[in-house]
């Protein structure tokens, strides 16, 4: 197959048969209703497919991508493309039999809002020229069924899916430093302003002003792991937070250290808070987490040194109830990581609670998708494990809620379980609890940490006394083993009981076995982990465990997980 000239004509069609469509609807009194937030969501796409053709598309040389392209990501552009297409085949099938589409892929005929400025009247637009001619034809009643409302619109949502998928390519081509020498300006409507900055910012180093933030703040209710309900008081106003404590490292907590060498512990952590502050991650606006990649991590507003604790602690932003108050925590609620609601008890069945399929799978594919994407900005988390997971509920508008919360005008009982017009919210993980270590080519510290749970969830290569600089193939493993807890509902200390229990009675300082863990973890994704969670999500967490990804170059594990994980842990969602 010419990959490279398929994937040119694809681009190209679809560009056009997309402009059509929004032309179309404009005409129809069927979409009346709610025009313009389906026009906005087209206009997205197509953005995205412009910047596409425009970067990675030449009328001479076809198909660009970045690097030395191995013919795996050749092929999965390809693919997606062609995906694409059939998804509007019957749409394309209609333009060419009415002569609607141009051949040549329309370079110069698909403007999006209408011809450039300064264009003649003879020379229409392409979406107008669509527009007319489907006037026409409309008149006639030709081939009205494909342009239904209902079914237009489940196209359009498949369609959608698609093109984020490409949107996320075009996030991991950037690792190959293509946006070097591009300008920001044409990067907008792509979505992909905030992971160039996200990058750029990975490569800065800590303004030498960056300072604590100001004002004061009081923790309330009971804490969640390191997570705690607080309150942010600035300049007058109060502000509901999240609380995350980073306890100083055994090295900080020396007394005989000096000023120079007190600082240079500090500035891992001081920096961690400055690049959090500055991402945008899960920003409140629905446009913006309609474009941008999506990182389910909560904005960062600043940190505070407590030098009496011996802590550093960092103030999230949390998103506010919709009805203007405040949230709060009833009956000894409070914040939900992962790792508590898998060994929450119920105290009147004395049973584990455990969650529906839906959910399990919804937490696991908000999860990978984070992680996925994370990457896509040349960062790294390090420190994956169900302690720094936060839970929340999402509703169909967007909205975010804490799971188990309360506000101060609702009834006793945390958020129910569907919402007000009786859709069911959506369980999501948000990823908290960040390693120091944030760009992929950085340097990594190999500090030796003989915790025996937290190795538990770190790749054989990093356990104890790492062996290796940290790269994203660590953050995979330890995501897979996470995917393992929540396939399984059981956490990794509570799979490994026995063993770590025996090491905490000698008193010795050593860990378990990494080969004999990996070994009992994959055996579990083998046989157990099936019976739970299916044969393709079983496979998806043993690609985690056992690297087995196509490694030729960062994008090419990027998209290898993509198919493997993030969109095996998708399909689950919707059961």
């Amino acid at each position: 197959m010419d990959f490279y000239g398929t994937a040119s004509t694809a681009v190209g069609q679809l560009i056009q048969v997309t402009i059509f469509i929004k032309g179309v609807i404009t005409d129809i009194k069927e979409f009346e209703d709610n025009l313009h937030d389906i026009q906005f969501k087209i206009n997205i796409q197509l953005a995205t497919l412009e910047f596409f053709r425009r970067r990675f598309v030449d009328s001479k040389d076809a198909l660009m991508l970045p690097g030395r392209s191995s013919e795996f990501l050749v092929q999965t552009v390809t693919d997606l493309l062609l995906t694409m297409t059939g998804k509007l085949a019957v749409y394309e099938a209609f333009m060419r039999k009415y002569d609607i589409i141009d051949e040549n892929g329309g370079d110069e005929k698909t403007e999006i809002e209408g011809p450039p400025e300064g264009e003649t009247d003879s020379k229409v637009s392409f979406l107008e020229r669509a527009r007319a001619k489907f006037k026409t034809l409309k008149l006639k009643g030709y081939d009205w069924a494909i342009f239904d409302k209902k079914k237009l619109l489940s196209v359009l949502q498949d369609y959608k899916s698609d093109t984020d998928s490409l949107r996320g390519m075009m996030q991991h081509f950037s690792q190959e430093a293509i946006y070097s020498f591009v300008e920001s300006s044409s990067l907008k409507g792509t979505g992909l302003e905030s992971v160039i900055k996200r990058q750029k910012l990975a490569k800065i180093e800590l303004p030498s002003d960056f300072a604590e933030i100001e004002g004061e703040f009081a923790e309330e209710g009971v804490a969640a792991e390191r997570f705690q309900l607080g309150r942010w008081n600035h300049q007058g106003s109060s502000t509901q937070v999240i609380v995350e404590h980073h306890e100083y490292e055994d090295q900080l907590r020396s007394d005989d250290l000096d000023e120079d060498e007190v600082a240079k512990l500090k500035q891992p952590v001081k920096t961690l808070a400055w690049l959090l502050q500055n991402s945008s991650f899960r920003e409140t606006g629905k446009e913006l987490s309609e474009e941008q990649p999506v990182i389910y991590s909560l904005q960062c507003l600043g940190y505070k040194d407590d030098i009496k604790a011996k802590r550093m602690t960092f103030l999230y932003k949390l998103p506010s109830p919709p009805d203007g108050t405040s949230w709060r925590y009833d009956s000894g609620n409070t914040l939900a990581t992962l790792h508590t609601l898998i060994t929450k008890v119920d105290k009147k069945t004395k049973r584990v609670f455990k969650p529906p399929l839906a959910d399990r799978y919804s937490i696991a594919n908000s999860l990978a998708l984070t992680v996925l994407n994370i990457h896509g900005s040349a960062w790294i988390h390090k420190n994956i494990w169900s302690h720094g997971i936060l839970l929340f509920l999402q509703d169909k508008n967007g909205s975010t809620y804490p799971l188990g919360a309360t506000t101060e005008t609702s009834s006793s009982a945390p958020i129910a379980a569907t919402t007000k017009d009786g859709a069911k919210p959506r369980l999501l993980a948000f990823l908290g609890d960040w390693g120091y270590s944030r760009r992929i080519d950085g340097f990594t510290d190999m500090n030796v940490d003989f915790d025996i749970e937290a190795n538990l969830y770190r790749h054989p290569e990093r356990q104890g006394k790492p062996k290796r600089q940290f790269s994203r193939i660590h953050d995979i493993y330890a995501l897979g083993v996470v995917l393992l807890e929540i396939g399984l509902w059981r956490t990794v200390s509570q799979l490994f009981d026995k063993q770590i229990n025996e090491i905490r009675q000698t008193a010795e300082t050593k860990l378990l076995k990494a080969k004999n863990v990996t070994a009992t973890l994959t055996g579990l994704a083998e046989k157990e982990l099936p019976k739970e969670m299916g044969e393709r999500y079983a496979s998806a967490v043993l690609a985690c465990l056992t690297g087995d990804f196509h490694k030729e170059s960062d994008v090419d594990l990027s998209l290898d997980m993509k198919e493997k994980v993030v969109d095996v842990t998708a399909l689950g969602v919707k059961l």
